[in-house]
């Protein structure tokens, strides 16, 4: 499964978007019930990646993705069509009407929730809320940002860490099944933006602990900005990545970023390491 990803030739943009021939949304299935979408960069520059996961009862969609990007062709992202399209064919579709869905998210920045509107209609479908009450509510999360949260597929069950710092509601969920740890944008191969470093801080610290309690196997954020050489970003709002380092992060990257924060300590400054690169913006109380 870590192979598949890391092997996976991503759609990364081009040199001239006018003439790109990329989907604007690639799927890779990574089993029969796991995919890994990702968005376009001639899209959206942010080019995230989705995560579809697929139990006995339910799915679950975690992100929507964001808005046309002002230069792009194409003015609205496919998503229902293709998650329908995905779970239409699956084997687990009921005979007689559409698979229940629940649409979540990592966290609430409108480059993660834009597409939210395209469920809004579809039936047996479960649109969690974007505020934090919601999402303590929707994972059983009472003690925020503490403790961890529960939610089975149906043979597939879920944990919800609360990771913010990066923004007020954000989440990493872990599926036992696979191994797979969804870090959002707190861990991920590129420019990690800290808008409150205390919490921050104590999110990195709450990852560590937890891939050391679990058997993580791998990693997996919402967009790429590293390069393949170590320690080297793409320009922000580049529209084409040509050699981007590999999605999967592991348990190492995990505990790379708790000793970066750590080192930090309680004077947070921007630093960047082989595989990510972390970037404090405005602070509360600043």
């Amino acid at each position: 499964m870590t192979e598949t990803l890391a092997a996976t030739r991503w759609i990364h943009g081009a040199p001239d978007c006018a003439r790109s021939d990329d989907p604007l949304i690639q799927v890779v299935p990574v089993d029969p019930d796991t995919f890994v979408l990702r968005i376009s960069k001639c899209f959206s520059f942010e080019a995230n990646f989705i995560t579809l996961l697929v139990g006995r009862d339910r799915a679950i969609l975690f992100d929507t993705g964001g808005p046309a990007d002002p230069g792009s062709t194409a003015r609205v992202l496919p998503l229902r069509e293709t998650v329908d399209a995905i779970l239409d064919a699956h084997p687990r579709r009921p005979a007689d009407r559409a698979m229940e869905l629940i649409v979540a998210h990592t966290h609430g920045h409108g480059d993660h929730v834009f597409w939210d509107a395209q469920f809004a209609d579809r039936p047996h479908t479960i649109l969690v809320g974007l505020g934090l009450p919601d999402v303590q509510a929707f994972w059983g999360l009472p003690d925020w940002p503490e403790g961890g949260g529960a939610l089975d597929l149906g043979d597939r069950p879920l944990t919800a860490v609360p990771t913010p710092g990066h923004e007020a509601t954000h989440i990493a969920v872990f599926d036992h099944r696979t191994g797979i740890l969804l870090t959002g944008d707190v861990l991920y191969p590129g420019l990690i933006t800290v808008r409150d470093w205390p919490a921050f801080r104590a999110t990195a610290r709450r990852l560590r602990d937890f891939a050391a309690a679990h058997p993580v196997r791998m990693a997996l954020g919402n967009h790429v900005e590293m390069s393949r050489t170590p320690g080297v970003l793409y320009p922000l709002g580049a529209t084409w990545q040509p050699d981007e380092h590999p999605l999967p992060l592991d348990a190492s990257h995990i505990e790379a970023l708790h000793l970066a924060c750590e080192a930090l300590g309680d004077a947070p400054r921007d630093v960047t390491t082989e595989s990510f690169a972390l970037v404090m913006v405005a602070q509360p109380g600043a």
